[in-house]
């Protein structure tokens, strides 16, 4: 009988876990998946042990998990698949990495979520732009505000990783509300963009899985 996919997945920011792993069965069926949602994304420890407790064919970050999974790249296995999904190297429109959003206007959403954190209109904009939908039972089942708040800080503060970037399988949506895919592409040139899609994450896992299927078929 044919192994199947182990799968770990480090959610993007403000995605109810459940959520982001429903959109990942839908294009990996039978593979058996973990979705992470790190609590305090800049600390190495937990890093370590979330990686080490969740065992992988194939490690998937989405947005600000592509980012957490290539800071703490050294906790992969070596002979693991990674592909990063809406990959950031720095958020920021200033930080020249591919990042669209000013450092203001981030500023201005962190003082948002620190003011009223029970005010769910900030999310609300933020799936619009995205173009994914959650549901009003989805945003009850989000991380606590301080969680949130540190990931947005991770995103605002967090080193360009320095690693080697050509190990990665890597692709972006064309119309992606946040990132720069042709700036991307002169940092990631293996990078993929996926024509008419966004930041939302399905058509990105169905690319990759379209991938992996040709890869493992030796095309």
């Amino acid at each position: 009988m044919e192994k199947s996919l182990t799968l770990t997945a480090i959610s993007g920011w403000a995605l109810p876990p459940e959520w982001f792993f429903g959109q990942i069965e839908k294009c990996f069926p039978g593979a058996r998946i973990n979705v992470l949602y790190p609590s305090y994304p800049g600390d190495p420890r937990e890093a370590e042990r979330l990686l080490k407790n969740a065992p992988a064919d194939l490690y998937l970050g989405y947005s600000l998990g592509s980012l957490w999974l290539m800071t703490h790249q050294e906790f992969l296995p070596k002979a693991s698949i990674k592909a990063v999904l809406a990959p950031v190297l720095a958020f920021t429109l200033e930080r020249k990495r591919g990042g669209k959003t000013p450092e203001t206007k981030l500023k201005y959403l962190i003082r948002l979520l620190k003011r009223n954190p029970n005010d769910p209109s900030p999310l609300r904009e933020f799936y619009e732009d995205a173009g994914i939908q959650i549901s009003e039972d989805g945003l009850k089942k989000l991380p606590e505000n301080q969680i949130l708040l540190r990931g947005l800080e991770f995103l605002q503060k967090a080193p360009v990783p320095e690693i080697d970037l050509q190990k990665y399988i890597a692709a972006v949506g064309e119309k992606d509300a946040f990132l720069d895919g042709e700036e991307l592409k002169c940092h990631l040139p293996q990078l993929e963009i996926i024509p008419d899609a966004g930041h939302e994450p399905g058509p990105l896992l169905k690319r990759l899985a379209k991938l992996l299927n040709t890869i493992s078929n030796g095309q």
